[in-house]
């Protein structure tokens, strides 16, 4: 098991921790000179004592959870991946399916980096459902659980392809000989699709300690 051990930013005022990966450190003096060229200064805090945030990546567990699999090369994602090869769902029961391993979700794929990775290790046909939606019809997309917008006019990477009336979102892999282009799509609930669940690996031991 993996321990990773984050100092959270102090707040004078509350007494309540604000920001991760931050310490503390001497006051009048440099942060770099206190824990190494890996940290910044980062405001004032912990009694008046300066913050310093960790420039390292994040410490994760090694582990994924049952069914779940890494990329071989994490440089463009370290999060763990299951791939429903053998069943085409509903935009709903993949949503359950992913949630059914607390902390999964519809794969959010973040940059064409990671969406190729993922198509060359793990997907096989061409639909994949993405937590994209907007299932209150309101017009505005956003990713499942998260919440954070989603923009046919702004696209991650590829091109679009949208029916106003259509409110969940899948990406589908066009091959044209060696070239291959994605490309957003969006259809109703009764629309069957593959799918891909995403879990974000997260430090298991988080310390608090003040100077």
């Amino acid at each position: 098991m993996l321990y990773c051990i984050g100092v959270l930013y102090y707040s004078v005022l509350s007494g309540i921790c604000l920001a991760s990966n931050g310490t503390c450190g001497k006051k009048g003096v440099p942060c770099n000179e206190t824990f190494g060229s890996e940290w910044t200064y980062n405001g004032k805090c912990c009694n008046g004592k300066p913050c310093c945030k960790l420039l390292k990546a994040p410490c994760v567990p090694e582990t994924c959870p049952m069914d779940f699999r890494l990329l071989a090369n994490q440089a463009n994602s370290a999060d763990c991946y299951f791939y429903g090869r053998h069943s085409t769902e509903s935009w709903e029961k993949a949503k359950l399916i992913c949630a059914s391993t607390p902390g999964a979700y519809l794969w959010r794929p973040n940059t064409i980096q990671e969406a190729n990775i993922v198509r060359d290790q793990i997907i096989r046909e061409h639909f994949v459902w993405t937590g994209a939606n907007d299932r209150d019809k309101d017009g505005n997309y956003i990713f499942d659980i998260e919440n954070s917008p989603f923009s046919k006019t702004s696209l991650p990477f590829g091109l679009g392809s949208f029916r106003n009336e259509a409110e969940l979102v899948y990406v589908d892999i066009q091959y044209d000989y060696n070239f291959v282009t994605w490309l957003w799509e969006n259809q109703n609930s009764n629309y069957l699709n593959r799918y891909l669940c995403e879990y974000q690996r997260v430090s298991i031991l988080l310390r608090l300690a003040f100077n």
